[in-house]
């Protein structure tokens, strides 16, 4: 009887490792941007210093 079913187990197991995957990525990236954002605004902030004293 299980057999009949496994199928139907393994594309649920794919799928929801392919919807955990999107996930993980979605939230990795968000986060590198974020960083990613804060290294723009501190060199932007760095730069407007050096303009200022030089």
């Amino acid at each position: 009887m299980l057999e009949s079913y496994f199928g139907l187990i393994e594309a649920a197991f794919v799928f929801s490792l392919a919807i955990a995957f999107y996930i993980w990525q979605m939230r990795d990236l968000r986060k590198e941007k974020l960083k990613a954002e804060a290294r723009a605004q501190a060199a932007e902030q760095e730069s407007q210093r050096d303009d200022k004293t030089g």
